[in-house]
């Protein structure tokens, strides 16, 4: 049996660990507290109490088709791909904007961090001696392809490429941490078919992936601390409400007390915390934020880990105070997680919020079409044009032979942010009229307008739309 095959039947010993390990559950108050999960009044923390019922049955399985798949394709953003694999899936020009957003904002939160871009292959030797001790430690399924007559599988993630150029690296202990990044547009898992639905869990996906060699320990919680400030600043601009989880070993708890009452007072929420009597996998520390969707199942987002393994399995050595080589500690961080997971998120939030009556909206910043323009008749076409020259925001006109309402319905059922429609009083200088989103009607000048975008998009990355200017020219994607 060739090594591809045998790693296809024979699961990885991290794989058979997840199902078998034992763990106490607790949750930890802000102030540092904790109860028995089993014993805690859930009261208004509901996505506390179902990622705690969710972790408790273990079943990733989707037994009906979640709801973002529908808006996905409504939407115009992404769709399923019937000449590939499953879980491999098509992105549309609108969907190419937000995910293309959800990149730029990522990569310069990280690299105002001080991470370090690099790019690293997409598929590794099976035989490597290194790699193939670490199949067994990391939770995951593989891709198997054939070059010549080697056997490679694709990644799962950065570490890989990020070791091996660690281990060339020439790291003394002034340049530590030292944080490598990349924004990985191809990671491959081969999820179980059950488990893969819409953009829920994937087995391509695009992923920021983060490794920092930290020094020691106390250097390892002080990463651990900002990196996990770094995850909610993420979630908090993509306005979506996670719940904490964290997972310990026993030991490591023991050895480092008051960290994670300093860990909580920074989340300022209660988590759900998992303590293990012994270490199966190759970190100690774990934290995540995970979305509790519309079937109460959790997705993982953010994550940090603080790695005790891997430099010393891939010869990973830094030069300490005193010139003599030592292996340094590991970070695994990705702030975002599957940015492809970030938009099941925001997507199934907006189901939750219409399911209570609400409109479905986007962040502004992140909106495919920013702002359309509806001329209340074709004859000020020209000047309405002009006009939205003059804002210099993702913005397209309903040019369309079609009634006024029925162009403000279909801008309604797109989540546009803000509908001008335009007349002759508009283009003869005066107020515009100004349908939000969310709220009433309103008449502002153009210069207001213009601040309230730049207040609401300030600090957020700008791109231009990826979708004819007129609606007339503007192709259907999913009929």
């Amino acid at each position: 049996m060739r090594k591809g095959e045998a790693a296809s039947a024979e699961e990885s010993r991290a794989l058979a660990a997840e199902r078998t390990l034992r763990s106490e559950w607790r949750i930890y108050q802000p102030d540092g507290s904790f109860v028995p999960a089993g014993e805690f009044d859930f009261g208004t923390h509901q996505g506390l109490k179902d990622l705690f019922a969710y972790e408790q049955t273990g079943n990733r399985t989707a037994e009906e088709a979640p709801p973002h798949i529908r808006l996905m394709r409504e939407q115009e953003l992404v769709d399923y791909e019937p000449a590939s694999d499953s879980g491999n899936l098509r992105w549309y020009p609108k969907g190419m904007v937000v995910k293309r957003l959800l990149e730029q904002h990522v990569y310069r939160m990280v690299s105002d961090y001080g991470g370090l871009e690099v790019e690293t292959p997409i598929m590794y030797d099976y035989g490597h001696p290194a790699l193939s001790k670490y199949l067994h430690r990391f939770p995951a399924r593989q891709y198997v392809v054939r070059s010549d007559d080697k056997e490679y599988f694709l990644r799962f993630a950065a570490c890989f490429g990020q070791y091996m150029i660690q281990h060339d690296m020439v790291t003394s202990h002034h340049d530590l941490p030292v944080r490598l990044f990349e924004l990985t547009h191809y990671s491959f898992r081969r999820e179980q078919g059950g488990e893969v639905a819409g953009l829920r869990r994937l087995r391509a996906f695009t992923m920021p992936d983060m490794h920092s060699l930290v020094a020691d320990m106390p250097m390892a919680k002080r990463e651990f601390l900002s990196q996990a400030a770094l995850c909610l600043t993420w979630l908090d601009d993509l306005g979506l409400e996670c719940v904490p989880a964290i997972r310990f070993v026993r030991s490591f708890l023991d050895e480092n007390p008051g960290f994670v009452e300093d860990l909580m007072r920074a989340l300022g929420r209660p988590a759900l915390v998992e303590v293990w009597d012994e270490r199966f996998f190759y970190f100690v520390a774990k934290f995540e934020m995970n979305f509790v969707d519309t079937a109460r199942k959790a997705a993982c987002l953010s994550t940090v880990q603080i790695d005790v393994e891997n430099t010393e399995r891939f010869d990973i050595t830094y030069v300490t105070e005193e010139g003599a080589k030592a292996h340094p500690l590991l970070m695994h961080t990705s702030i975002s997680g599957s940015l492809d997971r970030n938009v099941y998120a925001i997507l199934e939030n907006q189901a939750m919020r219409m399911a209570y009556g609400e409109k479905a909206t986007w962040p502004t910043w992140l909106a495919p079409i920013q702002v359309r323009l509806v001329p209340v008749s074709n004859a000020y076409l020209d000047g309405v044009m002009k006009l939205a020259d003059r804002i210099p925001y993702r913005v397209d006109v309903d040019d369309r032979d079609h009634k006024l309402g029925r162009k403000i319905r279909d801008a309604e059922r797109e989540w546009i942010p803000y509908v001008l429609v335009v007349g002759e009083k508009e283009l003869a200088g005066g107020d515009l009229t100004v349908r939000p989103r969310v709220g009433g009607q309103e008449q502002l000048p153009l210069e207001e307008f213009l601040d309230r975008l730049a207040a609401e998009t300030a600090g957020k990355p700008r791109r231009a739309a990826n979708t004819p200017r007129s609606l007339s020219r503007r192709p259907i994607f999913v009929g």
